[in-house]
């Protein structure tokens, strides 16, 4: 007989209209700046549970979005992809939540701004709501409010799923509670670590806090200096891949999404991490939060090869 399928992902958080503007030349402030454009879907939870569907994850979402047509194409996107959308909540008279990001010529991010007041609404009563206990493994972004990451994390203690964090910024790293005991992964920028851990120590002594303060695992990403996992064993510093750098933005979501494919598959989460890592790459090396192309043979190619694709 087959084994059984993995159970679901459940993604719980952000979902957005990005715009996105790439200067052609260094950003002039206070004038016009001469600028490409382009529009897609973002947010991280939103961005996370497309590049699971695109992998071939059974993945759902539980968002909130407006009223609006915007919020109607985000859904739509998804449904194509086959992602469980029961979770998303459309809030009447609400403006879907929406981010800018301003990027260099070389493609990294100079500003970002984020418009996304209805994201007000993934609270506590939004995680009671959420059908956790359908899944296999839970991720939630730091879009989510306090009350909710605390009910998530306090839920999850005795929960037989598994639970993946991100902090998303050093504003939103405030939300997650000092207690981090249900967290089997958190994931965070070295500077959302820092807020964290009130401390500007090296990155490992940063993700050995987290550990000690009840995150069964902590991942504390450096950009181009690569990352670090530590859990109660120890810490692990991992390079940057090589990659081809067009835009960066959605970078930490593809780290996220392709550790969360393996670790639903079985994968010990050192494994899963070279996934993620591997994906991206992939995703840096073209325009958007999420490659169109992605499907489980690119990131099968990225894995073999390790060249930027």
């Amino acid at each position: 007989m087959r084994p059984p399928p993995p159970r679901r992902i459940l993604c719980l958080g952000g979902a957005a209209v990005d715009r996105t503007y790439v200067v052609r030349d260094a950003v002039r402030l206070g004038t016009s700046n001469p600028a490409g454009a382009g529009v897609s879907h973002g947010g991280v939870a939103r961005n996370v549970a497309e590049n699971l569907a695109r992998l071939g994850s059974r993945v759902a979402l539980a968002s909130v979005v407006g009223d609006d047509a915007p919020g109607g194409e985000i859904a739509e996107a998804l449904a194509r992809l086959g992602v469980d959308l029961s979770g998303i909540e459309r809030i009447a008279g609400a403006r879907t939540a929406e981010y800018v990001a301003v990027l260099a010529p070389d493609g990294a991010l100079h500003v970002g701004l984020a418009a996304m007041d209805v994201l007000a609404g993934l609270d506590a009563g939004f995680v009671a709501r959420a059908a956790c206990d359908d899944a296999g493994l839970v991720f939630a972004d730091a879009n989510c409010g306090a009350d909710a990451l605390g009910a998530l994390l306090a839920r999850a203690r005795s929960a037989p799923w598994r639970l993946a964090i991100d902090a998303v910024s050093v504003a939103k790293s405030a939300r997650l509670p000092r207690d981090l005991r249900g967290i089997d992964v958190l994931f965070c920028a070295r500077d959302e670590a820092q807020a964290l851990v009130g401390d500007s120590g090296p990155p490992e002594d940063l993700a050995h806090a987290l550990v000690a303060r009840g995150a069964a695992a902590a991942i504390v990403t450096l950009g181009a200096d690569g990352l670090v996992q530590a859990d109660a064993q120890g810490a692990i510093r991992w390079p940057a891949p090589a990659a081809r750098v067009v835009d960066v933005t959605g970078a930490g979501d593809a780290l996220i999404a392709g550790t969360l494919h393996r670790l639903a598959s079985g994968a010990t989460l050192t494994d899963a991490l070279a996934a993620g890592q591997a994906l991206a790459r992939l995703t840096i090396a073209r325009p958007g939060a999420v490659r169109a192309d992605l499907s489980p043979a690119l990131l099968a190619e990225a894995l073999a090869d390790g060249a930027p694709t």
